[in-house]
């Protein structure tokens, strides 16, 4: 008996689980040889590519980064409303306003403070493009999930803690 879930069966489901956990593993051993998953992107992409993974599976653990580590309220949220960060004028052309918004949510959810934002706008200000609010997104799930690599100590609690958060 196969059971349909929308348009997966659960067996297919299962499968594109398990290969998320997979390339999120290989995430975390990339962070464990000093890789950051943000400027080494195009090496970790060929990395996941070589072994087989698509691009539509790679951007799926990405996605399933930016649901876990963006949507549950974090470890820097607090009553207190948070500094609001002023913006160069550099910065102000290179960000929407959208990402600027949504780095705000970010910051009022506890989900980043003030050292992570910085490290998220520092990136986005790295793009070749204007960042808008999917490549905000992108940059500050992948800094968010190395960060929380790193507060975990790497290895396998990172895909512990993914595997909890997938199921």
């Amino acid at each position: 008996m196969v059971f349909v879930c929308g348009d997966l069966t659960v067996k297919e489901e299962e499968k594109m689980r398990d290969k998320i956990l997979n390339i999120l593993a290989l995430f975390s051993q990339s962070l464990e040889r000093n890789k950051d998953l943000f400027y080494d992107a195009e090496e970790i992409w060929e990395l996941l590519s070589k072994r087989g993974y698509s691009d539509e599976e790679i951007e799926s653990a990405i996605s399933h980064i930016q649901k876990t580590s963006l949507e549950i309220p974090g470890p820097f949220w607090s009553d207190a409303v948070p500094v609001y960060r002023i913006y160069s004028n550099e910065e102000h052309t290179q960000l929407s306003k959208a990402a600027k918004g949504y780095l705000w949510k970010l910051k009022m959810r506890g989900v980043i403070d003030h050292a992570i934002e910085d490290e998220i706008i520092q990136k986005a200000m790295n793009l070749e493009s204007p960042a808008g609010i999917r490549e905000i997104k992108t940059v500050a799930a992948l800094t968010v999930f190395g960060y929380e690599h790193k507060i975990q100590g790497g290895g396998s609690s990172s895909s512990t803690l993914v595997e909890t958060r997938i199921n």
